[in-house]
């Protein structure tokens, strides 16, 4: 059977469709929805319908109106996405700004994400800044915090590790804080967080962390320059 391509040169746009292989190089759109094996931009790309795809990979600029599902997702300078995002492999290197939520299996980022809803994930890798307003969940969390005021509701996991991470070339340790209103998961360590509750088996806080209740099942262990209003054993 014969492929069905899109190719889109310099400047142009496409409609939707089913096709094998959908690529970008310099300013295209893709004006319906679209179902692909994969899916390549480089320079700009502005996609008004909903993308489905195995592979998806943005090099520049890329604006979803929609939602994306695609089993891999790198983007490797700025993503927009007014609708939800899913994937089993999600990569970021830039920035991501998500209106919707983020379901997958593995997100790793290095850079800044924005979400307005949850992100549901089984493992997180993130390095650089984040702001969620729904609820963080996965099973492993790994955050390093290299600049900003940072935000989440909650965050819920089995072992969550939330620390400042150091700054570009490895010269000193970035700013970044934390405010959230929950922290639950196993095993927990913490570095400048600021929380109402924080809730697990075994919790370590490190430097700059500010709590109002801490309830653990085995273990606490507090820095010194962390202030702990109340704590339980359960």
């Amino acid at each position: 059977m014969e492929q069905r391509n899109i190719n889109i040169f310099g400047s142009g746009s496409s409609g939707g469709g089913h096709f094998d292989k959908v690529k970008i190089k310099g300013d295209g759109s893709i004006t319906d929805d679209i179902e692909c094996l994969q899916f390549k931009v480089h320079g700009n790309g502005s996609l008004l319908g909903n993308v489905k795809a195995q592979a998806f990979a943005a090099y520049g600029t890329v604006e979803l109106h929609q939602n994306i599902k695609s089993e891999i997702i790198k983007v490797y300078g700025s993503m927009d996405v007014a609708g939800d995002i899913s994937g089993v492999k999600i990569s970021i290197r830039g920035t991501g700004d998500i209106a919707g939520n983020i379901l997958g299996e593995q997100l790793d980022v290095k850079g800044g994400i924005s979400v307005k809803g949850n992100c549901e994930v089984e493992n997180l890798q993130l390095d650089g800044g984040f702001e969620i307003d729904g609820l963080l969940n996965a099973e492993k969390v790994n955050i390093g915090m290299k600049f900003g005021d940072n935000r989440v509701s909650e965050i819920g996991g089995e072992t969550i590790s939330i620390k400042r991470r150091s700054t570009f070339l490895g010269i000193g340790k970035g700013e970044g804080t934390l405010s959230t209103e929950l922290v639950e998961g196993d095993h927990i360590y913490l570095e400048y967080t600021t929380a109402k509750v924080v809730r697990g088996k075994s919790v370590e806080l490190g430097p700059g962390c500010n709590i109002e209740l801490v309830e653990y099942k085995e273990s606490l262990k507090q820095h010194k320059s962390t202030e702990v209003k109340e704590n339980r054993l359960l």
